[in-house]
């Protein structure tokens, strides 16, 4: 590859947003920055757009909106500048770089240096150590019972749980490849996700050779709670930890690639971002058969089991198998 190129997709784009675009970073729906990259949400008027880092250094966004919209710095700007024809490379340098051309939505040019190419990827060993001292589940933790999820389904799935001396269960972030890379923390008043750890997919089921159904939920709690209304123990429900980055798409990608057999089911939220999250991955899978929304009546799977639970009036109807 061009080595101009090389150093261009690899401009923080957040700074480039930032700076010259006239974007703000949402903090309390990013992941910390700049230590743990692997999720920022920029946002300008109505537009939203998720920005992150690979672990070779080059920096990647979509637009939440309109999934369709994604790549590097240069695909940004020639996606809003009329496409390749009309928006050279020449004219993608001299806009981060600065030049005749430059200036953003309302800023001045200010020249954005890329980041050194880092080849090497993160070390997340810190993550997998945390994980490995913490308690392994017995029995029904109370910030489980208190949401409705029985204790045999703690036990079906504990192979991808622990306890920390909180009381808080952990739910673990893995690649493809099975290693620790995070785990999103859950107690009774308290949600969290490991310092320093990466969103990738929790993985309830992994040791289904292969599943007949992939399920993709927001939390682990409503993994275990699509999996107990469900009762299917030949199927994988898998959690994003509250968000969907180009990290988590590529391992969804990879996921379904690994089971092509296998129905995807879209069981993110009943609201907003839910159905952000499901397009983004119809988007990610295009052209790819069994993929499905999957919709709780209620806005998550945990609210449809507990109203199950309590004999609401009109409770819906178990998922479909």
């Amino acid at each position: 590859m061009d080595e101009s190129i090389e150093a261009l997709i690899r401009v923080n784009l957040h700074d480039f947003l930032r700076d010259k675009e006239g974007f703000t970073l949402v903090r309390d729906e990013s992941s910390k920055y700049p230590e743990n990259c692997s999720s920022l949400k920029m946002r300008y008027g109505d537009t939203v757009l998720i920005v992150s880092q690979r672990d070779d250094g080059v920096w990647l966004y979509f637009n939440a909106k309109e999934p369709a919209e994604r790549g590097t710095v240069i695909n940004y700007l020639q996606n809003r500048n009329g496409g390749k024809a009309s928006f050279s490379l020449g004219h993608v340098k001299r806009r981060v770089y600065g030049g005749a051309s430059g200036g953003g939505f309302g800023g001045s040019i200010v020249p954005v240096v890329p980041r050194p190419v880092v080849h090497a990827p993160r070390d997340l060993s810190h993550v997998a150590k945390h994980w490995n001292q913490e308690r392994t589940v017995w029995g029904l933790p109370h910030c489980l019972g208190a949401r409705g999820i029985t204790a045999e389904t703690v036990t079906a799935y504990k192979s991808a749980l622990r306890m920390d001396k909180h009381g808080n269960v952990l739910f673990a972030h893995t690649n493809q490849d099975g290693q620790i890379v995070g785990y999103e923390i859950k107690g009774h008043k308290f949600t969290g996700f490991a310092k320093g750890g990466v969103r990738l997919l929790c993985r309830l089921g992994a040791e289904v050779v292969e599943p007949v159904k992939i399920a993709l939920t927001e939390s682990g709690v409503d993994a275990l709670s699509l999996a107990q209304l469900t009762g299917r123990r030949d199927a994988l429900y898998c959690s994003s930890g509250g968000s969907v980055s180009p990290h988590t798409l590529d391992q969804i990608e990879r996921l379904a690639a690994k089971h092509p057999a296998a129905e995807i089911l879209l069981a993110f939220d009943n609201d907003e971002a839910g159905h952000d999250f499901a397009g983004q991955v119809e988007h990610v899978l295009k052209g790819r058969e069994g993929v499905r929304r999957l919709l709780p009546r209620l806005k998550d799977w945990n609210d449809e089991l507990r109203a199950r639970a309590g004999g609401m009036s009109g409770s819906p109807a178990a998922p479909a198998p």
